[in-house]
């Protein structure tokens, strides 16, 4: 199996044992279970379909397509099994953490007097824009990449998100828009932007995840990929991708700590992915020899 085939089955099984463990003790965790176990059924049975093929152009790209299928499909599956399978919450331990960093000061807090109704709905605006950056990203990435390139691109991508669900897992946590909504003066409200942001939340169970943060995760891992690959379109990209993680903070979806460890996932799951594939790539063609 490639790498991120191994990280891919790695994430869903050790999903799909917290469920049963949480199961056998009663918690009603049970459709959870059989969604992710048919999850890592069908999985593991195309990457068996996939290795009677050569890896040809068409494998490689419905092997990458469905590592990332799958990391989607966790992203919207996650958002409720975690607080109903662990029986501890990670907000307060979050939002202290962002006092330390902040020498005492809630950053979530010190920022909100300067969010209003004037530019709110720019930073909703950013924080939307997050989505298709990450869509033409991936496809970028899958379609407009050589072999190692793409497959460099799909390992990290994989570990980035499986560590991410990791934390999602073990450290559920619904940010300070929740946790901290009675030390805020006021709710925020806002235009079509924002009222598409907290529609799009809700309707995957509301906010959840918070650590680390995929916004700022993702955004950096691709932007990382395309300055080592692409250098012009990761320096116009980058101004994207911190506009990103300003927005999370302004939206009160992130602690400070969320974006800090998203970041550190990001540039470790690059290196980690071009590495483990040139290392994977030397084994295969020492092997050809």
């Amino acid at each position: 199996m490639k790498v991120a085939d191994i990280i891919t089955v790695a994430i869903v099984s050790v999903i799909v044992v917290t469920l049963a463990v949480r199961s056998a003790a009663e918690v009603p965790v049970a459709d959870d279970l059989l969604l992710h176990g048919a999850l890592l059924v069908g999985y593991a049975a195309l990457i068996r379909f996939l290795s009677r093929f050569p890896e040809t152009g068409w494998v490689s790209l419905v092997r990458g397509a469905a590592v990332i299928g799958v990391m989607f499909t966790l992203y919207t599956t996650l958002g409720h099994v975690a607080f109903e399978a662990i029986p501890w919450t990670g907000d307060a331990a979050l939002a202290s953490l962002d006092r330390v960093l902040f020498l005492g000061a809630s950053p979530v807090l010190l920022m909100a007097p300067h969010i209003g109704p004037e530019n709110l709905e720019i930073f909703a605006f950013i924080y939307a824009l997050f989505i298709p950056y990450l869509y033409m990203s991936i496809f970028l990435g899958l379609i407009g990449r050589p072999g190692p390139e793409r497959e460099a691109f799909v390992t990290g991508f994989a570990l980035l998100y499986a560590a991410s669900f990791f934390g999602y897992l073990f450290v559920p946590a619904r940010g300070p828009v929740v946790y901290q909504a009675a030390d805020f003066q006021s709710a925020l409200s806002g235009g079509f932007f924002y009222d598409l942001v907290t529609s799009s939340i809700d309707r995957m169970g509301g906010p959840h995840g918070a650590f680390p943060s995929l916004h700022v995760g993702a955004s950096v891992f691709a932007c990382a990929f395309d300055l080592r690959h692409n250098r012009l379109r990761g320096l116009i990209y980058l101004p994207i991708v911190l506009a990103i993680a300003v927005s999370t903070v302004a939206l009160r979806y992130h602690y400070v700590i969320d974006l800090l460890a998203g970041l550190a996932l990001a540039l470790l799951a690059m290196r980690l992915g071009h590495a483990w594939t040139a290392s994977q790539q030397a084994g295969n063609g020492s092997g050809a020899s």
